[in-house]
């Protein structure tokens, strides 16, 4: 397994040939809402200090999700409009309390792949998979720790649940 989990290419089809459950595969996208949602976003984003409701509405009706307009305030210091396009567009990840390690470790290396490619959308999905599946509220502090992946699971998997569930 540590072949595989140092390949450095953790693209589509490589995930595909991993087997993961359904549940941990990147849920698609409506790529014709991509342009819809970006001219959304920047309509919100460039009048931040207007009642933007109606775009804020159309959005959610959009993605699913609620929004707020911070969400989308100066956006273009921290990431593109089409990757905060996709990241708007992209459903909730689950929780799931029975990652193996295997899992885990798959994870870990495609996060860090993603966060290295640019593909925003999708480490966001899955740092927010892990943070809600491990209760483990800094996940991105292990996942740069610089250490490799099987270290980082181990940590992960010893780490003391620190989140309260309410």
């Amino acid at each position: 397994m540590t072949e595989i989990l140092t390949k450095k290419n953790y693209d589509k089809d490589f995930i595909e040939v991993l087997c993961m459950r359904k549940i941990l595969e990147f849920p698609p996208i409506d790529e014709n809402d991509i342009e819809k949602v970006s001219k959304i976003i920047e309509i919100i984003a460039g009048n931040l200090d207007k009642d933007c409701r109606n775009e804020l509405d159309e959005l959610q009706s959009l993605t699913g999700k609620p929004h707020s307009a911070e969400e989308f305030a100066e956006y273009w210091g921290w990431t593109g409009l089409d990757s905060l396009a996709r990241i708007t567009l992209t459903p909730e990840p689950p929780c799931v309390r029975d990652l193996d390690r295997t899992e885990l470790e798959i994870i870990i290396g495609m996060i860090r792949e993603f966060l290295i490619s640019g593909e925003d959308d999708k480490a966001e999905y899955y740092v927010e998979l892990l943070y809600k599946s491990m209760s483990i509220p800094d996940v991105m502090n292990y996942i740069m720790s610089g250490r490799d992946v099987q270290t980082i699971a181990d940590r992960m998997l010893s780490a003391p649940n620190q989140v309260i569930f309410l």
